[in-house]
């Protein structure tokens, strides 16, 4: 009897996620699109908010955060962050961004997340990587620090605001709303993992595939709400090649690293892990250097 209580609540969180995600428009390649080509760092800062409210409930529940595999060696992190890096170029998006583009209509997004899963059921099959023991870690400040440490970066992207003109209300409570719910499913299903939305229906298949079909259905009527319409875009060949190619690379990024850029933010960051840094570090820096070189049409939509 205990099981549909917890299904419903992961139903309900996952819905709030994708309502969240698409709500706010955030994504990693749209932040470092607009860091690049318009010199905006508004989204960067506000992704730094993400991290530090996960921080905030781990520390806040005393809970230590905890990545389902050990960190790679530095010899595999550094190629797979670029290969993570690669995929969510040619994909257009990452995992936040991918969850937020469906909802906007773009079905072919669906296919970003049929790549991932590609890539995590031949793993289950076959062991492409060694599996490591999970790493875990507590954070190393406590609630109040961190939010004091959150409170400056939401004045200094207020301070940017001015300037730059996005949506400072919608943005901070859609960085709040990510970073609280994303921590709370990772508290209640640890092997859940936006990146692994679809991949975690492999180690968790009733409560993964739970939490995805919500998510995307948060993300959808986020969109009914915000646009007070909502229209299906029939995918391409050209784009269900895209978003497949995008999301397996991003798989196999995700899976050496392991995790993705939500991973890294919401789990590798507030358990201070230099692995998470250097990974990051190195995906935005391969990002912005593929967009320097061949454009980004990544914008934001709210």
């Amino acid at each position: 009897m205990q099981i549909w209580p917890g299904l419903a609540l992961l139903g309900v969180l996952g819905f709030a996620l994708g309502f969240a995600l698409n709500h706010g428009s955030i994504c990693t390649v749209i932040a470092t699109t607009e860091l690049v080509l318009e010199r905006r760092p508004t989204r960067f800062v506000a992704l730094a908010e993400c991290a530090l409210w996960a921080g905030i409930v781990y520390a806040s529940l005393e809970i230590s955060p905890t990545v389902r595999n050990g960190w790679s060696p530095l010899g595999l992190l550094i190629p797979a962050a670029i290969l993570f890096a690669s995929g969510t170029y040619v994909n257009g998006a990452c995992v936040f961004g991918s969850v937020g583009h469906f909802g906007n209509g773009d079905i072919d997004f669906v296919f970003t997340f049929l790549g991932i899963f590609a890539v995590f059921y031949i793993d289950s099959i076959i062991g492409v990587l060694p599996h490591h023991p999970p790493a875990s870690a507590p954070v190393p400040l406590g609630p109040v620090l961190l939010a004091l440490a959150l409170a400056a970066i939401v004045v200094l992207r207020f301070g940017l605001w001015f300037r730059t003109e996005s949506n400072f209300l919608r943005l901070t409570l859609s960085m709040g709303a990510i970073g609280i719910i994303f921590t709370v499913l990772a508290i209640l299903a640890p092997q859940f993992s936006i990146t692994a939305s679809v991949g975690s229906i492999v180690s968790i298949p009733l409560a993964g595939a739970v939490i995805s079909v919500c998510m995307f259905g948060g993300s959808l009527v986020s969109a009914r709400v915000r646009k007070r319409r909502f229209m299906l875009k029939w995918p391409t060949l050209k784009s269900v090649l895209r978003r497949t190619a995008g999301g397996i690379l991003m798989g196999l990024g995700a899976l050496s690293i392991p995790g993705g850029n939500d991973a890294l933010l919401m789990v590798g960051f507030p358990m201070g892990a230099w692995q998470a840094g250097i990974a990051y570090l190195l995906l935005v820096v391969s990002l912005a250097a593929l967009i320097a070189k061949f454009g980004s049409t990544a914008r934001s939509w709210s």
